[in-house]
């Protein structure tokens, strides 16, 4: 039998009005009363009436007698309507309709007229087997009780009661799920997107009491105000659950906080789903608090990439656009190849290689090697054994479509595409890595030589000074200007440049605080120039204003800047030309276009007649191991950049090519004294005094002895901190108390200057000391004071210095 094409609802309608109509036909026609209708003429218009409805219906007369089974009852229950006519509904189909429940309704309905609807029985039909069927019966009210009708009608629910059914058991299914699953999950409900339900997991995860607890908080508590991206967390929740509804679902990262107020990072999968009739969202909360380390994030990452890749590729035939998505999205380059060929590429390998998409499926793997590693990969583009210790992953260099060399990273596997044995590979550019390996090794050697010189500058700078000392104090037994003089001079200079060769080592590795005193910047730059541009074909030319301030600067460390410079210029000249030195004074004003702080500075051009250097080279001059020079490290300028900035000054650069470049160096002047350029006093005999000097070295002690008494004080000698302490009380005791102490930093075995330093504070709180040492990163070096020691003499150091430091400290 065919299905009702109407809906039980709707036929209950019909059934209503049908039964108005026949009750006010019934009222009007006991004799001839519808249109010259009687009464069974009107039975017979009901007849034809109930004969068109598609569900099975018996009309029962007061006796609950069958007076008429439309077509659809016959159809359905396999009986013939003529033969159950005048039957009672209780002996139909061999008592089928008698039913205990049945019989209540219909006395119910016969004496106190109470319709009734959905009574529920299950009957065995000959046609179609055993049916669930929903009853309804509607009083047809007559004049008399013997004219009353009840129109019985069927409809058939088991399709209806299967699909409740598999609705209840799906519904348990997801109850068990939910109740069970180690993940939070919850669901919202609109127009407010209320929480509805949360299972065991939501409420521990937020530390709610119970489910009731959980659903009585509004979503907004369990969030901060701002989630990390700077959105508010209200707006960008209701985007993602706008993109949940748009698409079916949505997968996200969120900022979670618990009721007391702690938060935590989380993902989130917002899916669509209907439950009893209802569209709602259900909310998946992954804590995700323990996340690894961000190496073991990327590492999974990458296997998580690998895993999808795979996945992607054995659905590619049934889920291809959702594989495109994937692959062309990727940060790496991912591609097919077999055959000796590319059989698919994504768009990040066509920017890598540089070559387009139709290009690269026309090419082979080994187009792309490096000459040199060529030997190392077989012809479907895997490693040969014993060239990586992971077969699968290797790396290599590859040639791209401009010509430059790149460092990639493969990952390869085997598999079956298109029904021939391939290699699926993800590719990753590490030329970057590569490269900072590579500057992290020059590093690692620069250390290695820092290292050698903190352990020679000590001794090395112990001999100079007995060197630098004598040459210097012999420089005053002779007479200035004769040849003997400027040999010991020249003697003198060079002793003082080598003392820079282990400091030079040690800047170059680790830096270091400068050691600064007042210098004639005039003089510094000459004897750098000059010293630079010596026995080559460039000459230097200066322009030095005469009133130029002194500067407080570290005298080796600037001149080294100089020597940088002017050394770069020579360089950029291999045919010879000249270097063009300025040097003035010059007061910055706020807002300049260099952005240097304002103030008075000393400003330094130092220009070339070279080539120029090449616009793409000029941003990046001063950055490590940058050079243009095949012999070159790449540290001058960025430790000569280093050095100005730590003298809190400015270096800048102006080039054109075929015109040269023009270094300019801004080094903040000393506006304590007076202008003009400070001279070197000389050696000149002092009023005298008494000082001890300790130092573990003889030679030291000698020499220092020699350049004293040549400058008329009387000295005296320690050859560790506890034999300079005792001498220091005797001195003391005996009313001869030393006007100062020049004390060795770094005594091997015994106490070193800053200890002695603090016991002889101990003795006498006035005590006048220097510090002395070969080794400038020392801290006390680059700032004295702070350690109490009235100055610092930097070994090796010659007369002159020794001559000016003591008429400093003692205002001479």
């Amino acid at each position: 039998m065919e299905s009702s094409e109407k809906t039980k609802e709707e036929l209950l309608e019909e059934l209503a009005d049908l039964r108005e109509k026949f009750s006010s036909t019934v009222d009007h026609c006991s004799i001839c009363p519808f249109d010259g209708l009687n009464s069974n003429e009107c039975i017979s218009f009901l007849q034809s009436v109930i004969s068109a409805i598609t569900e099975p219906i018996l009309v029962l007369n007061i006796d609950l007698k069958c007076v008429f089974a439309n077509k659809s009852f016959s159809e359905m229950f396999g009986i013939e309507s003529s033969s159950i006519k005048d039957v009672s509904v209780y002996e139909i189909g061999d008592g089928l309709l008698d039913l205990k429940g049945l019989r209540k309704l219909l006395e119910e309905l016969l004496s106190i007229h109470m319709d009734f609807d959905g009574y529920e029985v299950n009957l065995k039909l000959l046609n179609i087997g055993e049916r669930t069927m929903s009853l309804n019966a509607t009083d047809v009210h007559q004049k008399t009780d013997d004219e009353r009708l009840l129109l019985l009608s069927f409809f058939d629910i088991s399709e209806q009661k299967k699909a409740e059914k598999k609705q209840r058991e799906d519904e348990e299914k997801y109850r068990s799920l939910f109740e069970t699953s180690r993940y939070a999950i919850m669901t919202i409900e609109p127009p407010d997107w209320s929480f509805t339900a949360g299972n065991p997991a939501a409420i521990r995860m937020f530390g709610c009491e119970s489910e009731g607890d959980f659903t009585s908080k509004q979503p907004w508590l369990l969030s901060p105000e701002y989630q990390p991206d700077g959105q508010i967390s209200a707006i960008k929740a209701r985007e993602m659950i706008d993109r949940a509804i748009e698409n079916g679902s949505n997968y996200f990262e969120w900022v979670h906080r618990r009721l007391d107020g702690e938060e935590f990072p989380t993902t989130v999968l917002l899916s669509r789903i209907e439950l009893k009739g209802k569209a709602l969202l259900q909310a998946t909360v992954r804590d995700i608090t323990g996340r690894k380390q961000v190496e073991d994030e990327l590492a999974i990452h990458r296997f998580h990439l690998e895993e999808k890749v795979r996945e992607r590729t054995a659905e590619l035939e049934e889920s291809e656009r959702k594989y495109r998505t994937l692959v062309e999205q990727s940060h790496d380059g991912i591609y097919i190849y077999g055959g000796n060929r590319f059989l698919f590429v994504n768009d990040r390998l066509c920017d890598l290689m540089q070559y387009s998409r139709d290009e690269l499926l026309r090419m082979k793997f080994s187009e792309f090697i490096h000459p040199d590693d060529r030997g190392m990969i077989n012809d479907n583009g895997t490693i040969k054994e014993g060239f990586s210790e992971i077969p699968s992953v290797f790396t290599i260099r590859m040639i791209r479509g401009d010509g430059e060399y790149r460092h990639l990273e493969f990952s390869v596997r085997s598999l079956t595409y298109s029904g021939e044995d391939a290699i699926l590979g993800v590719a990753r550019d590490i030329t970057i890595l590569k490269k900072l390996e590579e500057e992290q090794r020059k590093i690692e050697k620069l250390e290695s030589l820092g290292l050698l010189a903190g352990g020679i500058a000590h001794d090395f700078n112990n001999f100079l000074t007995a060197i630098m000392g004598n040459i210097s104090l012999a420089r005053t037994m002779v007479e200035p200007g004769s040849d003997l003089y400027e040999i010991l001079t020249s003697s003198e200079h060079a002793a003082s440049k080598a003392s820079n060769l282990p400091r030079q080592l040690l800047t170059f590795s680790r830096g270091g605080d400068p050691i600064k005193t007042r210098v004639s910047i005039a003089r510094l730059l000459r004897d750098s120039a000059d010293f630079a541009l010596s026995g080559s074909n460039v000459t230097a030319e200066y322009v030095i204003a005469n009133d130029l301030k002194p500067v407080i600067v570290d005298r080796e460390l600037i001149g080294l800047v100089f020597s940088n410079i002017v050394i770069n210029a020579q360089q950029a000249m291999p045919n010879g030309g000249r270097v063009h030195i300025n040097v003035e004074n010059i007061l910055i004003g706020e807002n300049n276009p260099a952005a240097i702080p304002e103030g008075q500075y000393i400003m330094i051009i130092i220009k070339d007649d070279g080539y120029g250097i090449e616009k793409d080279h000029l941003s990046r001059l001063f950055d490590p191991f940058f050079s243009t020079k095949q012999s070159g490290t790449g540290l001058g300028l960025t430790t000569s950049f280093s050095i100005i900035r730590k003298h809190m000054g400015h270096i800048t650069v102006e080039t054109e090519i075929g015109k040269g470049s023009v270094f300019t160096i801004y080094i903040p002047a000393d506006i304590s004294i007076a202008t003009g350029e400070t001279q070197e006093r000389g050696p000149e005999k002092l009023s005298g005094g008494k000082i001890l000097v300790m130092d573990d070295q003889e030679l030291v002690r000698e020499t220092a002895m020699n350049m004293l008494k040549r400058l008329g004080y009387e000295v005296d000698f320690a050859a560790d901190g506890n034999e300079a302490v005792e001498k220091y009380k005797t001195g003391m005791n005996n009313s001869e108390p030393y006007d100062a102490v020049i004390l060795d930093l770094t005594i091997p075995n015994g106490m070193g200057g800053m200890e002695t330093m603090k016991e002889l504070q101990k003795i006498d709180p006035e005590v006048t000391a220097i510090v002395s040492s070969g080794y400038s990163n020392a801290p006390v070096m680059a700032d004295h004071s702070m350690y109490g020691f009235a100055g610092v003499m930097m070994k090796p150091y010659s007369i002159s210095q020794v001559s000016d430091l003591l008429r400093d400290i003692f205002g001479e």
